[in-house]
């Protein structure tokens, strides 16, 4: 029985073999035929297209060249700003520097304003207290004993 397995197995190297042999005398054929085969190198075509890119080129150079002397030409007849329109100018930043100055007094002068609107505020609550408290005593003699319990408690 081992002998059998190990004809197959000889069948079958020596199938493989035969397929090898055959690849390679193929393999044979075609570089002989490669060999053969001339190549003439031909640069006709990429010196047309860089004919043509050329030209290209020039006529956009020519496109440019105008662009830059109509720009010239328009420089040269472009007038300076008047006078007028100069002083309009400076005038109107002036201003604008007038008012943010005067509004940055205004904003420095917030805190004296808001002290003040406190001090008239606080009056108008005592006397208006003051008027409540007259009308109703009990609540005023109420308000001192809160008031003294208040200072005799610990904190």
């Amino acid at each position: 029985m081992g002998y059998k397995k190990l004809d197959e197995v000889m069948e079958l190297l020596s199938d493989e073999l035969d397929g090898f042999n055959k690849s390679i005398n193929r393999l044979e054929r075609l570089a002989q035929n490669v060999e053969n085969i001339k190549i003439r190198p031909d640069t006709a075509e990429i010196e047309r297209m860089l004919l043509e890119h050329l030209n290209m080129q020039k006529d956009k150079g020519k496109v440019v060249q105008e662009s830059i002397y109509d720009i010239q030409n328009h420089i040269l007849k472009a007038r300076s700003v008047p006078k007028a329109q100069v002083w309009l100018h400076y005038s109107i930043w002036f201003i604008s520097l007038l008012i943010i100055a005067y509004l940055a007094f205004r904003v420095s002068r917030t805190p004296d304003i808001r002290e003040r609107a406190f001090a008239e505020g606080k009056q108008q609550v005592i006397s208006n207290l003051k008027g409540y408290f007259d009308q109703n005593p009990e609540h005023y003699r109420s308000y001192h004993k809160w008031i003294k319990e208040k200072d005799s408690v610990p904190n």
